[in-house]
């Protein structure tokens, strides 16, 4: 994690944690660029830290490799905290071939935002419920600004692709993660509608194949466009401008798709133990103060995700209906990438299948029958990978 704030965060919480515990904690950072290749390096040296964030897409390479001690055994299960507070979908992430290998920490949905001042003054009542009201809404409007608009760089043609996909009731690999299904009629239909949103449709602006987090945020906060979807991140950018308020925004699941599905991706971070630990009821002991109510509030809203501590819901940190409308409305819909060995190739061979199919949509060079062949490509890949 090397979020703005983090470092605040921990040499605040860190002294606390100290101060009550005697417990004295050293911690450093690693950027998300670095992140898997040096927790796989120390994996497999059996070294670094005793306690470590864990994306959950990571899990099943780490798993294999003993990267992390179950959280039930003797050692720790007696001081991490009680996993009955964690929603059923946090804990299905976090378990792995029946081990906990981590406990939630904090997540977050993407939701659709708009600025309800920017939708009204361009003609458009409420927020689309269908992929046909968001293709209507985008013809009516007639604001000054877009629309519309999304992320297109780093890994987020996948995930946009797998909302899309998910609304369309398509799924990535079939029901026993044996093999890929994202290139069926459900998948292949999925992608054509998201390259057509820039190429036929004129909803996405062609700039924003090139956007990422930052660009969104910075759009969306200087009403560049009156809606996007995303996690609370785009939110907190946005009452961070000037005279803003997120008493502006609406919050709503994406629009669904033909199957009548609002499907919308989620992320999770975990907090684990590595098994070569010598502290590891120490390091048990850190990971159940990072969860508690105000902690878990804090980071989580630093990092721009929600707490898995419901009660940090409760918090200041949280004290907007907006964060509700998150928790409640939108996370029903939220799935998250299967959890499969292999998946890191997987996922980066079809991110960069769908950026390809996006680019050329955008430049006018894609063609009838693109979309269906690129996407068979992914799944030779992904067969061989799985």
């Amino acid at each position: 994690m090397d979020a703005p704030g983090a470092e605040e965060f921990f040499k605040e919480h860190t002294e606390r944690f100290e101060e009550e515990t005697g417990i004295r904690v050293e911690y450093d950072f690693v950027g998300w660029g670095e992140a898997q290749e040096t927790m796989l390096s120390d994996i497999v040296s059996r070294s670094g830290p005793d306690v470590h964030e864990i994306a959950s897409t990571w899990i099943p390479e780490q798993y294999n490799a003993d990267g992390w001690l179950d959280l039930e055994s003797d050692d720790v299960a007696e001081h991490v905290p009680d996993t009955g507070m964690f929603a059923d979908g946090a804990l299905e992430v976090a378990t792995f071939q029946d081990t906990l290998v981590g406990i939630p920490w904090f997540w977050g949905p993407r939701a659709y935002q708009q600025i309800d001042e920017e939708i009204e003054s361009g003609g458009i009542d409420g927020s689309p419920d269908n992929w046909d009201d968001l293709l209507q809404q985008a013809e009516q409007y007639s604001g000054d600004n877009d629309y519309f608009a999304i992320m297109g760089a780093d890994f987020e043609p996948i995930r946009n692709f797998a909302m899309f996909l998910w609304q369309n009731g398509g799924q990535l690999l079939t029901d026993d993660d044996s093999a890929p299904a994202f290139h069926e009629e459900a998948g292949v239909e999925a992608l054509q509608f998201y390259a057509d949103l820039y190429a036929e449709y004129d909803v996405l602006p062609s700039e924003t194949v090139e956007w990422g987090a930052a660009d969104i945020q910075g759009a969306f906060a200087g009403r560049q466009m009156a809606s996007t979807w995303g996690a609370l991140g785009t939110v907190g950018a946005y009452a961070d401008e000037g005279d803003h308020s997120m008493d502006d925004l609406s919050i709503t699941a994406p629009p669904a798709g033909p199957d009548g599905e609002r499907g919308t991706f989620f992320g999770m971070e975990l907090l684990g133990i590595h098994p070569w630990t010598d502290e590891p009821e120490a390091a048990a002991q850190w990971i159940e103060y990072l969860l508690r109510a105000e902690p878990n509030a804090e980071i989580s809203n630093t990092v721009g995700f929600l707490p898995t501590n419901p009660d940090g819901l409760d918090t200041e940190y949280f004290d907007h209906d907006l964060y509700r409308a998150f928790d409640e409305e939108v996370f029903p819909h939220a799935q998250t990438y299967p959890q499969v060995l292999g998946w890191g190739e997987i996922e980066g061979e079809l991110n960069n299948v769908v950026f390809d199919v996006i680019q050329n949509a955008v430049t006018g060079d894609l063609e009838d029958g693109d979309v269906e062949s690129a996407l068979h490509d992914a799944a030779k890949v992904a067969e061989q990978t799985l």
